[in-house]
């Protein structure tokens, strides 16, 4: 099985190649911000878009350009890659799965990418440069290994790209790569509820509650003490980009503790349970700004405001995409359930009323006095839901397979997809006899193939 994979490592640049990696990254962003620029007038103009192809002309143009021969200097694929981002932003955006594309600004957006991966190109794993890399323009750059595991290797797999990107405290180089790894087999764990909270992060079926670690008041106020630094230093000095970059690496430190946890936690869930049931929550309509207009002002702004900084902080979304790869990874299914009243419904006997959750961690139903913690008692409601889906899904494959004259859906990968909706319902033609058949005998009836059905929880 064919899975892509990412392997980043810290790199150790010179001052020379540091001074040429910052150039190159203000390259790409004046590329695309020029493209975006490009873009959005010429719709305003003519009412139709640029695309890819054509800026990539405009490019040639611009580079033989005396005014702009700065950008000669950076890798022409750089230069590129920047506007195939600016056309994959747009193709989101026209999609509708995500907001018109923005500026990107130094500081944020530092970065560039090496798509080539022929050995001519970029240089890796050459036994005379051990632990280096070979990038165009750049010679061969030192680099930290980060991956123990792998020794004197960088990666596995198949090298597709290099990106190189500054985050706060250095530069960095990912290796993305194409892995073949073995079928994994189901584990062996049973099926698992999980219910996303606030005063929990996650709370399962099982019983268990996991909490993903959160800023404290002395950290709010460490940030508070370093943004203040920053407003007091003098906008373009040299004493403010030092004052952002510890800004920048505090906040760094305290996501890679949060991600840290986040990435052992889902992990163990996917090694050990075979299904795993989750709440289809919907973060980006749960987080909307309460501030209303200026016609209908809203009410409780600031309770609501404090409200999305809790929901973003417990990063539900990353702990389901991390999931969803995982479980692929690993062998387990995930399943996305729908969570409407699981808060409010009892796992024992099945009402539903308001009045059964007392308080944030307090669950008495109100018809039959059953009693439990209020996000586990969700979490089972979410696991049986997933269940009844799981198990008239699977049922759905089946007829779908047996009718089709093919063999049946096996546990897995194939049930998850069924699962979630992507399984064929319709029902194929019956192939017609062979020329060779028909040249055998005319009119002989063709065999079907015999549908061979296991039943349901076999």
């Amino acid at each position: 099985m064919l899975v892509h994979r990412s392997y980043k490592h810290r790199l150790r640049l010179t001052p020379e190649q540091a001074l040429l990696c910052r150039r190159f990254a203000g390259c790409a962003r004046l590329i695309y911000n020029s493209g975006l620029e490009q873009r959005s007038l010429g719709y305003a103009l003519t009412g139709r878009s640029i695309g890819y192809k054509a800026q990539t002309y405009f490019l040639k143009e611009v580079k033989a350009d005396p005014d702009f021969a700065f950008l000669r200097e950076a890798p022409a694929h750089v230069l590129q890659q920047a506007l195939r981002d600016l056309d994959r932003a747009f193709q989101s955006f026209f999609s509708s799965s995500a907001a018109y594309p923005k500026p990107r600004r130094r500081g944020e957006h530092d970065g560039f990418r090496f798509p080539d991966p022929d050995p001519k190109q970029i240089g890796v794993h050459d036994p005379a440069r051990v632990g280096q890399v070979r990038l165009p323009k750049l010679g061969w750059v030192s680099l930290r290994n980060c991956w123990p595991r792998l020794g004197e290797r960088l990666f596995e797999g198949e090298l597709k790209n290099v990106s190189v990107v500054r985050e706060a405290d250095d530069w960095y180089a990912s290796f993305a790569c194409e892995v073949e790894i073995a079928d994994p087999s189901t584990p062996e764990g049973e099926a698992l509820g999980l219910d996303a909270g606030i005063c929990n992060s996650y709370a399962t079926s099982g019983g268990e509650r996991h909490h993903l670690p959160v800023l404290t008041d002395s950290e709010w106020a460490k940030i508070g003490r370093l943004q203040s630094e920053v407003n007091r230093r003098q906008r373009g000095s040299a004493n403010r980009e030092k004052a952002l970059r510890r800004l920048a690496r505090y906040r760094q430190r305290l996501c890679r503790r949060k991600h840290d946890e986040l990435h052992k936690l889902t992990t163990r869930l996917a090694k050990g349970h075979a299904l795993l049931f989750a709440e289809d929550l919907r973060v980006k309509n749960m987080t909307a700004s309460a501030k209303g207009t200026v016609q209908e002002p809203g009410v409780n702004v600031a309770q609501k405001a404090g409200l999305n900084r809790a929901i973003l902080d417990q990063c539900w979304g990353e702990g389901r995409r991390q999931l969803s790869y995982k479980c692929l990874w690993y062998g387990s299914g995930l399943h996305i359930v729908n969570p409407c009243r699981s808060s409010q419904e009892c796992s024992s006997c099945g009402h539903v009323a308001a009045e059964s959750r007392e308080s944030q961690a307090v669950f008495r139903c109100v018809a039959c006095g059953f009693e439990r913690h209020a996000d586990v008692n969700a979490a089972c409601n979410i696991r049986e839901r997933g269940l009844v889906e799981h198990r008239a899904a699977r049922a759905e494959a089946q007829a779908s397979a047996a009718s089709a004259g093919g063999m049946p859906v096996p546990e897995g990968r194939k049930t998850r997809r069924a699962c979630e909706g992507r399984a064929s319902s319709k029902t194929p033609e019956t192939p017609g006899p062979s020329r060779k058949r028909r040249e055998q005998g005319a009119g002989q009836p063709v065999p079907q193939a015999r549908a061979i059905v296991t039943p349901l929880g076999a």
